[in-house]
């Protein structure tokens, strides 16, 4: 699974293949939120999002071995500190 911790806020997006909504934030405390791939909301307790990340995180699309995946930002065993 695609990991990346956000350097700020420490929340953590990763891709959730569902079909709620691609991108999955658990914020510090473990609230969740979905959000699409340009960062808007979907559901959940969080709702607000790093547009960027999310568009890093959809960028390799559903499987980790997706055009994003070359990029040394994702890790596909443990979370980017």
């Amino acid at each position: 699974m695609r990991m990346i911790r956000h350097a700020l806020t420490e929340a953590v997006y990763d891709w959730a293949d569902d079909g709620v909504g691609p991108i999955r934030v658990v914020d510090r405390t473990g609230r969740e939120g979905r959000f699409d791939a340009d960062g808007r909301w979907v559901q959940g307790e969080v709702r607000a999002a790093d547009p960027e990340l999310c568009r890093w995180i959809a960028s390799g699309g559903p499987t980790a071995a997706g055009p994003g995946s070359q990029s040394r930002r994702f890790d596909t065993q443990e979370v980017i500190a």
